[in-house]
């Protein structure tokens, strides 16, 4: 006769033990997809994108905020007859991004420009953030009236700018004082932090750094077009053309007006679409008396021919 608990009836004590233990773990599966989503997949705050600031809503520079489209807003004259009206640019070349605040995700910064009409054209660097997936403005701090911005960068915490400004007794059309600012996040908003001259206009600025075409008389380059270059340094303006090498003298009689001696140009045949390029950007070249900066870049300027601008852009 078999014993009570070892009865056929009666379940081993290894099922038992067994099925004990899968139904804990059964008990830990259900507790463990009921849990809370740990901090690492909660979505973090995000910093804007550079599409997101150039369709950014900006406070602190018009009278009311203004929302930009492709980097621009262009607002209605004050009066139905009026040639001029309010525009703000948000300079697409000058956007970095940083951490300003000390809380992430990064800041995005960017120069913005503003007109309301008049000779003063106004420049402010612009600070933003996400809100409800759009970008705002943070804050705004001023950089001046009618300064060129020779370039910008940021450090730790703080965002620099190199700008040709008016200095002192010098009208507010033609700045020759090169001046370093440096701009960060202090008592809950953005501001100047520091500002010293460091030098003063001059085509020593533009050496070290092979320029690239951007824009040829305010329009950009035909596509697939083989962008010309310059290096402007020891005295001599070189680089390619658009189809050949091109290198010649240049001097600066007075800050910011150049003049270039005459071109050698080597002699390579190209098609018909470059050598028209070609043709024209040594045109430019060759008539070019004045440059200065346009949000970190370099315009050359040549006397216009009637109504018909001739300037050439570059990029770092």
């Amino acid at each position: 006769m078999k014993d009570a608990n070892s009865g056929w009836g009666a379940a081993p004590l290894g099922a038992v033990i067994i099925g004990l233990a899968v139904g804990a773990l059964a008990g830990c599966a259900k507790q463990e997809s009921a849990a809370p989503a740990t901090t690492a997949e909660v979505a973090k705050p995000a910093a804007p994108t550079r599409d997101q600031l150039l369709g950014a809503t900006v406070t602190g520079v018009l009278g009311s905020p203004v929302t930009l489209t492709a980097g621009l807003y262009e607002g209605p004259p004050a009066e139905a007859d009026a040639a001029s009206k309010p525009t703000l640019k948000l300079w697409d070349s000058t956007i970095e991004f940083v951490d300003l605040d000390g809380t992430p995700p990064e800041e995005g910064v960017a120069v913005l420009t503003s007109s309301e009409g008049g000779s003063g054209t106004f420049s402010h660097l612009g600070a933003f953030s996400l809100q409800d997936g759009k970008a705002v403005t943070l804050g705004v701090a001023p950089l001046g009236d009618r300064v060129q911005l020779f370039r910008l960068w940021h450090e730790p915490g703080k965002v620099l700018v190199d700008v040709v400004e008016p200095g002192a007794g010098e009208p507010a059309c033609c700045p020759t004082q090169l001046s370093r600012k440096a701009f960060g996040w202090k008592d809950g908003k953005l501001q100047q932090l520091s500002s010293a001259v460091v030098g003063g206009l001059s085509i020593n600025l533009l050496a070290a750094t092979d320029w690239m075409l951007v824009e040829m008389d305010g329009q950009p380059l035909p596509a697939g077009a083989m962008p010309p270059t310059a290096l402007i340094q020891y005295g001599k303006a070189a680089g390619f053309s658009g189809c050949n090498r091109y290198t010649g003298p240049i001097t600066e009689a007075a800050a910011g007006n150049v003049k270039l001696g005459e071109l050698a140009v080597t002699r390579k045949a190209c098609d018909a679409a470059a050598n028209e390029m070609e043709a024209a950007f040594l045109d430019r070249m060759r008539a070019t008396t004045s440059y200065r900066f346009e949000a970190g870049r370099l315009l050359l300027v040549a006397p216009q021919q009637g109504k018909t601008p001739r300037t050439l852009l570059f990029s770092r």
